[in-house]
């Protein structure tokens, strides 16, 4: 198993914030430093939430559980929406006000009190009506959210903790509506200690913004000793902390961690799962940038970062289910089965500690080839048809599987054919077949008695291994990705036949509906997620296609293939050798292995943190196993190029060895990518492949997103629009104009953004046709958006006029089909 010792994560830790993807790159930076400037939210504090207005609903919710503070018709998410209009109409009127303000000098009429267009949480709840409810204990309610929800960044509290050790203030800026003694106390409550902190500094206290540089101004004020190169400020914000600070000349970091994109796997399971474990998504986007070194390429960090977002939760979900199954049966030992065990050891070993158990975790080194013969109580024509239906298995497979490869002298010359091939060769007489001649040949007496003999000894040396790594095996509990429990019943059948006592449980990741027969026949069997009943989309999905989730738990060995005793008398598991995973790969795998194991020192930290937050996430399987069924129902264009390079190796009846999206014949996809899909559930011997999704995906990259946004947005505008974009991402352009109106002219112009393509100018209006003619002297790609539903004609022939006679052709992209 992996050393799974590596220090917990903790704020104090002062060269922790080294381990961050963004600061690190400030290390250069630091000595010419003297004051290290910190944006809050999103940067030094994080919510335990999917999105900030997530906060209004939580609010809402304890207020109907208090009673009497909320209208009862009012539901908590309605309630997000009236928050939001609240927060809304009162910055409208603090913004006229700062209209009257800036007129005083023309009217001589006093200005409003407040000349700045931030609000305070007072004025927010001001604006909802007092018979919805009951406003100061709702605000008061809403502050008490934000304490329990929100948490420091230990990376960054870790930097400030750093700043201190060597005498660097440290300041905080935040445009925000708290005040603060409202946000002293959710920074106190998130733990940190506020002797920390040189300076708060909060917008609707200063009358000033972070994107107008005057919050800058504020902060060199309380600094006067100072110059803006002594400087640097770290915040989410591109406008606020990075062009704001910049007109200022103070340098800054763009701190990504929360911000999303259009290939986030982030976003992409909100198309797919809406919500997806929302107490840990800040927490997983933090470990994603936490690489101890830098990686070596960009496939190194894609799976490091995927073991981190992805297979981590997964995985230690699992381990949470587990842990609980051994305190409800008080079992003080694990037995993952190799070789998954290789990553699985190691986590489980970190989720007990986590949790103050003191379990004995010791890996089985097992396989389905490794246990066959041990399970078999008779060999006859039935256990022989199963081996001649494995597409794969040689002649040469055969003979060493039933471990009488010194039989094998009659069929030298077809060693390497495969057992279907034989069926379709003559012997020399040319009467029957070569598969036929095997089948008389194995079914004969003599070599029956020899099979049996093999079997019996084969039987003894499983069981007397197991005897010797474990003991008696009547407490044992066996941990195994899944599904069928066919190597389970291998198990218990090789101890039954030998008529060894044994009370084993079983715990599977994920299950199929085989497994209720193997409880009927008086087998204790259980997953954490099964493939029938409310689970079952998720379980099924899971089940077809599992390949790549079990390479990335493996390590550098192959699957176990019989047991020997070696010369001291020791039994020793015999381990096939890997034929085709290179280096490359192998360090790949330890990357992903990395990401998972750095996603549980995180959870570790913020369950230590927050333990009220995540009492009940163990008895959740659907939410801990949606992380990994998105990614193989719909994966990302990267996923599915780099996942399904990677190369799978099964060794039961002979070697398989494939990579993960296998490759298949034109003709299969040449039909489209339903019908590919639909043709993915014929039978492996007609038609295999291991992971469809994936397959479909590398060839059409968005095929899948576009199936799930639509029925996500209720086949709405929304996949209109990703198509407009699409088109302009096609093209390579990196900015363009955005011309509309309305808020579907926003919604284009943030989805424009949020593909990373720049908006070089936004106009909503007709009436600043102006504006336009400022666009054509600008010299850039002259590329326009029209982000209109139904003006699209209008628009269009409103640029064209601005660039009549220019000598210039504007690029010009609506939302008509191939325009």
């Amino acid at each position: 198993m992996m050393d799974p010792r590596p220090g917990a994560v903790h704020p104090k830790q002062l060269e922790l914030w080294k381990t961050d993807a963004y600061l690190r790159k400030i290390e250069p930076m630091l000595p010419a430093v003297k004051l290290v400037s910190f944006d809050i939210f999103d940067t030094l504090l994080f919510r335990a939430c999917t999105m900030p207005t997530d906060v209004f609903v939580l609010a809402a919710e304890k207020a109907v559980k208090e009673g009497g503070v909320l209208r009862q018709s009012v539901h908590p998410e309605q309630f997000r929406d009236i928050r939001i209009k609240a927060e809304t109409e009162a910055r409208n009127k603090q913004f006229e006000s700062n209209e009257s303000a800036a007129s005083e000098a023309i009217t001589g009429r006093k200005p409003a009190p407040n000349s700045y267009a931030e609000v305070t949480l007072e004025l927010i709840y001001a604006e909802i009506p007092a018979s919805l409810c009951d406003r100061d204990r709702m605000l008061e309610i809403e502050l008490v959210v934000e304490r329990e929800i929100c948490y420091l960044n230990p990376h960054a509290a870790s930097l400030m903790y750093w700043c201190k050790e060597n005498q660097k203030a440290v300041a905080l800026l935040s445009d925000m509506y708290l005040s603060t003694p409202q946000l002293s106390g959710i920074l106190q409550a998130a733990g940190l200690d506020l002797s920390l902190i040189d300076a708060l500094l909060i917008s609707n206290e200063h009358h000033s913004g972070k994107v107008s540089g005057e919050l800058f101004d504020c902060l060199s004020a309380r600094f006067p000793y100072l110059e803006s190169k002594d400087i640097l400020h770290i915040g989410d914000n591109l406008a606020a902390d990075v062009q704001g600070a910049a007109l200022r000349k103070i340098p800054s970091i763009h701190y990504e961690v929360i911000p999303e994109h259009f290939d986030s796997p982030f976003h992409w399971e909100s198309i797919r799962h809406a919500v997806t474990l929302p107490q840990l998504k800040s927490l997983r986007k933090l470990a994603v940038i936490s690489m101890t070194e830098e990686a070596v390429d960009e496939a190194e960090r894609f799976f490091y970062q995927f073991g981190a977002a992805v297979i981590g939760p997964f995985l230690h979900g699992w381990c949470e289910w587990i842990i609980d199954e051994c305190i409800r049966e008080n079992r003080s030992e694990l037995h993952p089965l190799m070789r998954e065990a290789y990553l699985l050891g190691p986590m489980l070993e970190q989720a007990a500690r986590m949790r103050g158990m003191a379990l004995t975790i010791k890996p089985v080194y097992v396989s389905r080839q490794a246990v066959y013969l041990a399970s078999m109580e008779n060999w006859n024509h039935e256990a022989l048809n199963h081996l001649f239906e494995q597409n794969w298995t040689t002649v040469a497979d055969l003979f060493f599987l039933l471990d009488i490869v010194e039989e094998s002298a009659p069929f030298q010359l077809y060693m390497q054919t495969k057992l279907t091939d034989c069926q379709l060769i003559a012997d020399e007489s040319g009467k029957s077949t070569i598969a036929q001649q095997v089948r008389e040949y194995l079914l004969s007496e003599r070599m029956k008695q020899k099979i049996q003999s093999s079997i019996l000894r084969n039987r003894k040396l499983f069981v007397d291994y197991m005897k010797q790594e474990f003991g008696a095996v009547d407490r044992m509990v066996t941990v195994d990705i899944g599904f069928n429990g066919t190597m389970q019943k291998a198990i218990e059948s090789a101890f039954r036949l030998s008529e060894q006592p044994h009370r084993i449980i079983h715990l599977l990741a994920v299950g199929t509906d085989r497994i209720g027969t193997l409880l009927l026949e008086g087998m204790d069997i259980r997953c954490f997620l099964g493939s029938c009943g409310e689970n079952g989309d998720l379980g099924q999905r899971i089940v077809r296609s599992p390949a790549f989730l079990e390479e990335l738990m493996m390590g550098e060995f192959g699957s176990t293939l019989r047991y020997e005793v070696d010369t001291l008398g020791v039994i020793k598991p015999v381990m096939a050798e890997l034929l085709s995973h290179s280096p490359q790969e192998h360090r790949l795998k330890k990357a992903s292995h990395a990401g998972a194991l750095a996603f549980q020192r995180y959870y570790g930290y913020l369950a230590g943190l927050k333990p009220d937050l995540f009492a009940a996430l163990s008895d959740q399987p659907r939410e801990w196993s949606k992380t990994l069924h998105r990614a193989i129902d719909m994966p990302t264009p990267a996923e599915a190029s780099l996942l399904g390079n990677l190369t799978h190796q099964d060794n039961y009846c002979g070697v398989q060895i494939s990579p993960i999206s296998n490759p298949v014949e034109d003709r299969w996809l040449n039909q489209g990518e339903e019908a590919f899909i639909d043709y993915c559930n014929y039978g492996p011997s007609t038609f295999n492949a291991f992971w469809p999704q994936g397959m479909v995906t590398r060839k059409s990259p968005y095929y899948l997103y576009r199936y799930y946004l639509r029925q996500k947005d209720l086949f709405g505008n929304q996949i209109l629009v990703f198509e407009l974009v699409r088109r302009v991402k096609e093209d390579k352009l990196a900015a363009v104009h955005v011309y509309g109106s309305g808020a579907f002219a926003q919604a284009v112009r943030n989805t424009v953004l949020f593909h990373g393509i720049e908006v070089k100018s936004f106009t909503t209006s007709r009436a600043e046709q102006s504006a336009l003619a400022k666009t054509a002297e600008a010299g850039d790609k002259h590329a326009y958006i029209i982000a209109s539903l139904s003006d699209i004609l209008t628009f269009r022939q409103d640029i064209e006029r601005v660039y009549l006679n220019s000598g210039i052709s504007p690029t010009i992209y609506d939302l008509f089909p191939g325009e």
